[in-house]
C-alpha cells in the first residue's frame, strides 16, 4: 500500500480538480498504488509516476471530459516522483504553476496541449534532473510564452524538448541556452515566432548527441545556417516553412547519419548539392516550393550515388526542374513517394517508371509531360495515390493501364488529351476514393465501370464529352461522396429526391440537361451549382429544407418559376445566391439584407417587380449585387451607400427614376462596374462620379439625362484600365456591354474591358478634352445626345480605344487628324452630325474606311465617300463626284491602269517581304522570336 501522506497530499489534489466525467473515481480505498494513473516503487511504495494526461485515463473521442480547475500544491508533497503528465487537459488559460520546479525528483514533465497559457516559470530550471520536457501547446486554445529560456541551460541532462508553438519571439537567447544541454537528442520548435537564428555557434561541439533539430513554420530570414554541418551525429533537420533563402551548401559528406532532410516551404535556389549523392542514410528528402534549379542530368549525377539506394521520399514539388526522367527515375529502387509536380519536366513518361515496386504515391502534375501513358504503369501493385493532371498527356488509357492497381484509391488525370476505352463488362481491381477526368474523354456513352466503385469521396466527370441519359445506378454510388462534379457535358435526366439522404458537400451539374423539379439535400450540402440546365418548377424543394451550411446557390439559366420565398434568408452561411436568367416574379425579399454574410446576388434577367428593399447596411460584405433586366421600380435606395465592399452594381434594364445620387461617388470608393442603363433616371450626371478611382465599366446609356459631361470626368484616376478578377471563389461574373455597334455578354473576359457609355439621353455641350486622358478606355458610345462643338483633337491619345460612337449628336468641325493615329480601333460611327472638311486617312482609319461611318454629315468630303474635295478640303458642288476624265474611254484606261498598279505594288510588297525572310535566316528567326513576343 502506498505511503499515508502521499496518499492525502493525491486526495487535496484530486479535489481541487474539475472532473466533470468521473475519471478519477478509481481514487478511493486506502491502497492508492492502484488508483488511475499512478504507479508506486514496489519496495519502497512510494508514488513514483503520476500520468492524468487525458488520453491515458479516457479512451473515448469526448472531450467534454477533459480535466480542468487548480492545480494544488500538494504535489510537492510527492518527494519521490519522477514521472508526471497532465497533458491533453484544459487548465482554462491558468499559469503553469511555479511549485513543479521544486518537484526536484522530476525525470518526465508533460504538460503540452493542457490549456495553460502565459510566461513559462522559470522555477523549472530547478529540475536538474529533467530527461524529458513537453511544453508543446499546438492543439491548445491558449498561448504559452517564454521571454527568456535562460533557465534551460541548467538542465544538463535533458534529452528531449518540446516547445511547439511557444512564443519565443522576445527569446534571443534560444540557441545560446540550448548548446549548454550536451545530452541533447531531440529539439522541437516549430511554430514558435522565432525570426533570427545565428550564422555561427561557437559551442555547436557541445551537441554530441542532437539528433533531431525541428524548426517548421517560423519567421526565419536568413541563409542556411553552416553550423548544421558541425553536428555530425544529425540524423534529422526540418526547416520546413520559413524565409530561407540562398543556395544550399555543398557540404552534406559531414552529416553521414542524415535520415530526414526537410527544406520545403522556403525560397532557396541554385542547385542540388551534389554532395547529396553520399548520404547512403538519406531516406526523406524534402525541397517542395523552393526556387532550386536544375536540369535532369543534375538529378541523374545525384542519384548516381548511394542516396538511390536509400531515398524513399522524394519531394520535388514547385521548383524550377527540366528535362526527361528517362535517364534516373528508374534507379529509385526503395521509393514510397515521389512528388515532381509543378516543374518544367518534359517529354514522355518514362516506362521504366513500372519498375519501381514500392512505389505508393506519385505525382507528376503541372508539368509539360506530353506522348502517351506507358501501360507499365499498371505493374505498380502499392500504388495508392496517381496524379498526372495538367500535362499534355495524350492517346489512349486502356484496361491494361490499370491491370495490377489493386492499391489505388486517389486518380486524377484531369486537363489532358487523354481517351479512356474500357468495355462496358470491365470490373477494375481497385476501388478508387477519388476520381478526376476533367476534359479528358470518357463520353459519348457513361462509363460503365463506374458502376463498380462504391467508396468516392470526389468524382470530378467535367467536360468529359459525355451525352447520355444519366443511369439509375449512378444515384446508389455516392453515399460517401463530398464532392461531385458532372458540369460541361450534355447530360440529360431528373435528379431524383433521393438525394436529400445523400451526404454530399459540393455539386456542380452546371451546361447539361437536367430537368424537372429541382432535388432537396441534406443538411450537409455547402455549394450547389444547377446553372445552364433546364429544371423547371419553383425554388421550395430547396428554400424549404434545412440547410445550415449551404454558402453558394448557382440556379441561372433555367426554366425556374414563382416568386422568391422568404425561406431562403434562412440561409445564413450563404455567401453567393446567382437566380439569373430565370423566370422568376414577384418583389425582392425584404429579408435579404438579414444575410450580412452574403458577397453575391444575383437576380438579373427575370420578371421581378416592386422596389429594391431598404435596410442595406448590413450588407458589409456585399461584392456584386445584379438586378438588372428585371421590371424593378421606384429609386436606388440610401442605405446602399453602407455596402463599402461593393464592387459592381448592375441595376440596368429596370424602372428606376429619380436622380442617380451622388453619394455613390462618395461613398462607394471601391466600384468597378456601374451599369444604371436603361431606366428611367433623370437630372445631370453627378460629378462626384469621378471620385471612383477604380471605376472600369460606366454605363448610363438609354435614361434622361441631362446637362453636360463633367469636365472631372477626365479626372478618373484608374484611367479606366482592368484591375483583374474580383469575384468570389465559384462565382463567374458576366455583364452585358454595348461596345462596336453591339451587345456583347462578357463573362471570364470582364475582368479586362473597360467601357464608359452614355448614349441615347440628352446630355448637351461639348465633349469635355479630358477624355484624351483616360489612356486605358476600349469603348466610348456618346451618340444620340445633343453634343455639340469639335471632336476634342485629345481624343486620338485613346492608343487602346476599340470602339468610338458619336453618332446621331450636333458635333461640328473637322474630324481631328489625330484619330489616324488610334492604332487599336475598329469601329468607329460619327454619322448624323454636322462635320465637314476632309475625312482623314492613313493607319488605322485606312482599314476600317466604310461610307455609313460618315453618314448624315453633308459637308464631309474625301474617301470613302464618292465626293471629291476642294484644294480647300470643303465639299466640292453639291452632286459633283469623283471622275476618272471626260469620256468613258479615258475612264476605262485610268481604271485599267489603277489594276495594273495594284497587282505589281502587291506582288512587290509582297516579295520584299517574304522575299528577305526566305533568303536570309538570321532576319527570319528575328522576325518569328519578334511575333512571338507580340
Amino acid at each position: 500500500s502506498c505511503i499515508e501522506t502521499e496518499k492525502q497530499a493525491l486526495l487535496q489534489f484530486k479535489n481541487s480538480l474539475k472532473d466533470p466525467g468521473k475519471l478519477l473515481s478509481s481514487w478511493t480505498g486506502d491502497d492508492c498504488c492502484s488508483w488511475k494513473g499512478l504507479a508506486c516503487n514496489n519496495q519502497t511504495g512510494n508514488i513514483i509516476s503520476l500520468d492524468i494526461s487525458y488520453g491515458h485515463i479516457h479512451s473515448g473521442p469526448n472531450n467534454e471530459w477533459q480535466l480542468g480547475g487548480k492545480i494544488d500544491a500538494s504535489l510537492v508533497e510527492l518527494k519521490h516522483l519522477s514521472y508526471l503528465d497532465l497533458s491533453s487537459n484544459d487548465f482554462g488559460g491558468s499559469q503553469i504553476p511555479d511549485f513543479i520546479g521544486s518537484i526536484t525528483t522530476l525525470s518526465y514533465l508533460n504538460l503540452s496541449n493542457a490549456g495553460f497559457h502565459g510566461e513559462i516559470p522559470s522555477q523549472l530550471g530547478n529540475l536538474t534532473s529533467l530527461r524529458y520536457l513537453d511544453l508543446n501547446s499546438f492543439r491548445s486554445l491558449y498561448d504559452l510564452r517564454a521571454d527568456s529560456v535562460q533557465w534551460m541551460s541548467s538542465l544538463s541532462g535533458l534529452q528531449y524538448l518540446d516547445m511547439s508553438r511557444v512564443n519565443l519571439a522576445n527569446s534571443v537567447d534560444v540557441f545560446d541556452a540550448l548548446t549548454m544541454l550536451s545530452s541533447l537528442s531531440v529539439v522541437v520548435l516549430p511554430n514558435c515566432q522565432i525570426q533570427r537564428i545565428p550564422a555561427s555557434l561557437p559551442s555547436v561541439s557541445n551537441f554530441t548527441s542532437l539528433a533531431t533539430i525541428v524548426l517548421d513554420g517560423n519567421e526565419i530570414n536568413a541563409t542556411f545556417p553552416s553550423w548544421v554541418f558541425n553536428i555530425s551525429s544529425l540524423e534529422n533537420v526540418y526547416l520546413r516553412f520559413n524565409s530561407f533563402h540562398g543556395v544550399i551548401p555543398d557540404s552534406f559528406e559531414q552529416l553521414v547519419s542524415l535520415e530526414a532532410l526537410e527544406l520545403g516551404g522556403n525560397s532557396f535556389s541554385g542547385l542540388i548539392p551534389g554532395t547529396m549523392r553520399n548520404l547512403c542514410s538519406l531516406h526523406t528528402l524534402g525541397l517542395f516550393t523552393n526556387k532550386i534549379e536544375g536540369e535532369t542530368t543534375t538529378l541523374t549525377e545525384i542519384l548516381s550515388g548511394c542516396i538511390s539506394e536509400s531515398i524513399q521520399v522524394l519531394n520535388l514539388r514547385g521548383n524550377n526542374f527540366r528535362g526527361d526522367l528517362s535517364d534516373w527515375i528508374g534507379t529509385l529502387r526503395r521509393i514510397t513517394l515521389l512528388d515532381l509536380s509543378k516543374n518544367l519536366f518534359y517529354g514522355s513518361i518514362p516506362a521504366a517508371l513500372g519498375k519501381l515496386s514500392t512505389l505508393t504515391y506519385l505525382y507528376l502534375d503541372h508539368n509539360e509531360f506530353n506522348g502517351s501513358l506507358p501501360e507499365s504503369i499498371g505493374e505498380l501493385s502499392q500504388m495508392q495515390v496517381f496524379d498526372m493532371s495538367f500535362n499534355q498527356i495524350e492517346g489512349v488509357i486502356s484496361e491494361a493501364h490499370f491491370t495490377n492497381l489493386t492499391s489505388l484509391k486517389q486518380l486524377s488525370m484531369a486537363s489532358n488529351s487523354l481517351r479512356l476505352n474500357m468495355s462496358s463488362e470491365w470490373i477494375p481491381p481497385f476501388q478508387l476514393e477519388t476520381f478526376s477526368s476533367r476534359s479528358c474523354m470518357l463520353g459519348p456513352k457513361f462509363p460503365a465501370w463506374l458502376k463498380t466503385q462504391r467508396n468516392y469521396s470526389l468524382l470530378d466527370l467535367s467536360s468529359t464529352g459525355i451525352s447520355d441519359n444519366m443511369p439509375d445506378w449512378f444515384w446508389t454510388l455516392t453515399g460517401h461522396i463530398v464532392i461531385l462534379d458532372l458540369s460541361d457535358n450534355l447530360i440529360t435526366g431528373i435528379i431524383p429526391s433521393s438525394l436529400k439522404f445523400i451526404i454530399i458537400n459540393v455539386i456542380n451539374l452546371s451546361s447539361n440537361r437536367f430537368y424537372g423539379a429541382l432535388p432537396p439535400f441534406s443538411s450537409n450540402i455547402e455549394y450547389i451549382d444547377f446553372s445552364n440546365n433546364l429544371f423547371s418548377g419553383t425554388l421550395l424543394p430547396i428554400t424549404s429544407e434545412y440547410l445550415p451550411l449551404l454558402g453558394e446557390l448557382h440556379l441561372s439559366n433555367n426554366l425556374i418559376n414563382g416568386t422568391i420565398p422568404s425561406s431562403i434568408c434562412n440561409f445564413a452561411e450563404m455567401e453567393v445566391i446567382d437566380l439569373s436568367s430565370n423566370r422568376l416574379f414577384g418583389q425582392v425579399p425584404a429579408c435579404f439584407p438579414d444575410l450580412a454574410t452574403l458577397m453575391v446576388i444575383n437576380l438579373e434577367n427575370n420578371n421581378l417587380s416592386g422596389e429594391i428593399p431598404d435596410k442595406l447596411d448590413s450588407f458589409s460584405l456585399l461584392q456584386a449585387l445584379h438586378l438588372g433586366d428585371n421590371s424593378i421600380s421606384g429609386r436606388i435606395p440610401t442605405s446602399l451607400r453602407a455596402c463599402k465592399s461593393l464592387l459592381i452594381i448592375d441595376l440596368g434594364g429596370n424602372k428606376l427614376s429619380g436622380n442617380i445620387p451622388s453619394w455613390i461617388g462618395e461613398a462607394l470608393s471601391s466600384l468597378r462596374i456601374l451599369r444604371l442603363r436603361a431606366n428611367m433616371f433623370e437630372g445631370h450626371i453627378p460629378e462626384e462620379l469621378s471620385y471612383l478611382t477604380a471605376l472600369q465599366i460606366l454605363d448610363l446609356g438609354d435614361n434622361n439625362l441631362s446637362g453636360t459631361i463633367p469636365e472631372s470626368f477626365g479626372n478618373f484616376s484608374a484611367t479606366f484600365s482592368s484591375i483583374g478578377n474580383y469575384v468570389p471563389l465559384g462565382y463567374i461574373e458576366s455583364l452585358q456591354v454595348i461596345t462596336k455597334g453591339m451587345e456583347v455578354e462578357y463573362t471570364k473576359n470582364l475582368q479586362f474591358v473597360t467601357s464608359m457609355d452614355l448614349s441615347d439621353n440628352q446630355i448637351s455641350g461639348h465633349i469635355p478634352a479630358g477624355l484624351g486622358k483616360l489612356s486605358g478606355l476600349q469603348s466610348l458610345n456618346l451618340s444620340g445626345n445633343h453634343l455639340s462643338g469639335n471632336i476634342p483633337v485629345d481624343i486620338g491619345n485613346l492608343r487602346f480605344l476599340e470602339s468610338l460612337d458619336l453618332s446621331r449628336n450636333e458635333l461640328s468641325g473637322a474630324i481631328p487628324t489625330s484619330m489616324s493615329a488610334m492604332t487599336s480601333l475598329s469601329h468607329l460611327n460619327l454619322s448624323y452630325n454636322n462635320l465637314s472638311g476632309r475625312i482623314p486617312s492613313g493607319y488605322q482609319l485606312q482599314t476600317i474606311n466604310e461610307q455609313s461611318m460618315y453618314i448624315g454629315n453633308d459637308n464631309l468630303c474625301g474617301p470613302p465617300l464618292k465626293v471629291e474635295c476642294d484644294s480647300a478640303n470643303n465639299r466640292t458642288e453639291e452632286g459633283s463626284t469623283m471622275s476618272c476624265g471626260d469620256g468613258e474611254e479615258d475612264c476605262e484606261s485610268e481604271m485599267l491602269w489603277w489594276y495594273i498598279g495594284s497587282v505589281l505594288g502587291y506582288i512587290v510588297g509582297f516579295w520584299a517581304v517574304c522575299g528577305t525572310l526566305l533568303c536570309s535566316e538570321s532576319l527570319r528567326n528575328a522576325y518569328f522570336h519578334f511575333l512571338e513576343k507580340l
